[in-house]
């Protein structure tokens, strides 16, 4: 029974961490559940008797948290197998690993089977293991979003999504502030049903200075938070220039439709789109096509889309809109070394190939396969997924810089030399210069913090992202991944438009708040101004996710010392 319980506890939290995401059944999640999807995690780890029980229950919320949450996985082309089922089993192993550190305090005990039989109220171990929990599962959605597996969903910070109030401190401490404040929250509910269960009485327990300093602890910081969201949701933000930009989204996963019908819907939805902003004497900037649109691989490609559709070919299309695209297709990088790249493409506005951004974080085992050079390794993939190579990760930040119609209202405050003609231009400090500097992150690429981190660092003064989701075929895939990207514009006080072959397709400004938007799958295009801000270095992009690291850096000093002394009577006091 006492076994069956916690299996229990750990499934509830499962649970209620799923219906805290955005789901099929609350589209934008529900910041309520995350607050508490952690309480009865914590009750089932603090009382749990061993390191092997604390390792199953934690690979069992690892693991339901993830199918319940990331189901659509399994859509994804041939390779549902590794997408899913390995990532699955991977996360899942993963926060068991991750147990030996939640769990490390509970084995100084003096009595491990019945740990809060020691916690008196006034004792100085429940703010410590408030804490310690708080951190450590804190540290541990940031081991499961970083690397080469970085997956960063199914996070708490991603049940936030609603609450602007409370997601504004991300320029602080990153999306990790967020889970580490709803982590604190489930903390302490949890130490008080567990106190309260060994029959210490509620007056008792408000009185007990050491969780009541705690909920102090916790409330004056969450107090803060709301308070400097509220200032930074609501301060007035002037944008210095606007991209005229029109994203189309063509509502379907182009591996389906096939190449040419891709592109004669983008070609139908751009044209209509440019046609009206001319129309209302508006000046088109810039078209967007989302991901994975041109299945040749470029610079050698420029040739066959010269003639390529049939009706019109890209390249004249281009020319006779006259306005600058970006468009996603392959790169080649190095073809005897079989290295493509999955990138954001612009053409200039005579329908010239200019340059390419190659992603740079790929989806383990989708798009970065190991050993895809290898013949042998292909050929495998070729058989099992239909796909003979994966894709070559990029290796820097490629910035675009394209003109703009609209004059800007304040200037850059740096000089700039260029060197690409024969003759030295020197545009000198104080004149107004009428272009934007955008990164383009890919896909996956709006939800890795250091890719767009070395965008933002490198000069870029906007994102636009752009996206293939229409295979997940699920609205839940689609909101998640802009709950997860929506930070990024939180982070740099940036603005984030998303070009999306289904959906989200959407301008979210510097304080996340969506600007404009259009509806998941439906085949439109969105013709918006997107704000461009003057560039202001935030504390997360100049320390990156130091939240994280630092309390890593604790826990891993704590265990260290602890080990060191073999104290087996260890008591926090």
């Amino acid at each position: 029974m006492y076994c069956f319980l916690q299996v229990f506890c750990a499934i509830f939290s499962s649970l209620l961490l799923a219906a805290a995401i955005p789901n099929e059944i609350f589209k934008f999640g529900s910041p309520l559940f995350g607050i508490i999807a952690n309480v009865p995690m914590y009750i089932a780890l603090t009382k749990s008797k061993t390191y092997k029980w604390a390792f199953w229950l934690c690979f069992i919320q690892g693991f339901v948290t993830h199918l319940l949450s990331s189901f659509w996985l399994g859509n994804f082309q041939g390779f549902a197998l590794f997408t899913l089922g390995a990532s699955d089993f991977g996360t899942g192993f993963l926060e068991a690993f991750m147990s030996f550190f939640i769990y490390f305090p509970i084995l100084f005990e003096k009595d491990r089977t019945k740990l809060v039989n020691f916690a008196n109220p006034d004792s100085s171990r429940i703010p410590f293991r408030i804490i310690w929990f708080t951190s450590t599962y804190t540290v541990w959605e940031w081991v499961k979003s970083t690397g080469f597996l970085g997956y960063p969903w199914g996070t708490v910070s991603m049940t936030a999504f609603k609450w602007k109030l409370v997601t504004q401190i991300a320029d602080l401490t990153g999306s990790y502030g967020i889970t580490f404040l709803f982590t604190f929250m489930s903390a302490i509910l949890g130490e008080g049903i567990i106190l309260h269960s060994k029959s210490i009485k509620f007056d008792s327990l408000k009185k007990s200075s050491s969780y009541e300093n705690t909920f102090k602890a916790f409330s004056a910081f969450a107090i803060l938070s709301v308070f400097y969201g509220f200032y930074q949701y609501t301060i007035p933000r002037i944008p210095v220039k606007k991209i005229n930009a029109i994203l189309v989204q063509q509502n379907g996963d182009p591996w389906q439709k096939g190449e040419e019908v891709s592109i004669n819907i983008s070609k139908n939805l751009s044209e209509q789109k440019v046609d009206q902003m001319r129309a209302s004497g508006k000046t088109c900037d810039i078209v967007v096509w989302s991901e994975a649109i041109l299945k040749k691989r470029f610079p050698g490609a420029k040739r066959f889309y010269q003639n390529y559709p049939a009706d019109e070919p890209l390249t004249d299309f281009i020319n006779r809109m006259d306005v600058p695209f970006i468009i996603g297709g392959p790169y080649i990088v190095n073809a005897d070394k079989h290295q493509f790249a999955n990138s954001a493409l612009l053409f200039n506005r005579n329908g010239e190939f200019c340059g390419a951004y190659q992603k740079m974080h790929l989806v383990p085992f989708a798009e970065l396969i190991p050993g895809a050079q290898n013949e042998k390794i292909r050929a495998i993939m070729k058989k099992m997924a239909g796909f003979s190579y994966g894709w070559y990760p990029g290796q820097i930040p490629i910035l675009f810089e394209i003109p703009i119609s609209e004059t800007p209202k304040d200037t850059r405050t740096r000089e700039i030399v260029s060197i690409t003609d024969s003759d030295k231009i020197i545009e000198k400090i104080g004149k107004p210069k009428k272009s934007v500097v955008i990164g383009t992150p890919i896909c996956f690429d709006d939800t890795a913090a250091e890719v767009c981190r070395a965008m933002f660092l490198s000069g870029s003064e906007a994102f636009i992202n752009v996206t293939n989701d229409a295979w997940s075929k699920t609205e839940s895939a689609e909101i998640q991944h802009l709950a997860v990207a929506h930070y990024r514009a939180i982070e740099y006080r940036t603005t984030l438009a998303r070009c999306t072959n289904a959906g989200y397709t959407a301008v979210i400004g510097p304080n996340g708040k969506i600007l404009d938007e259009l509806p998941l799958f439906t085949e439109d295009a969105l013709s918006t101004s997107i704000p461009v801000y003057k560039r202001t270095i935030t504390t997360y992009a100049l320390l990156g996710n130091w939240l994280p690291k630092t309390l890593a850096i604790l826990v891993v000093f704590y265990i260290v010392f602890t080990l060191k002394t073999k104290n087996d009577n260890f008591i926090v006091n």
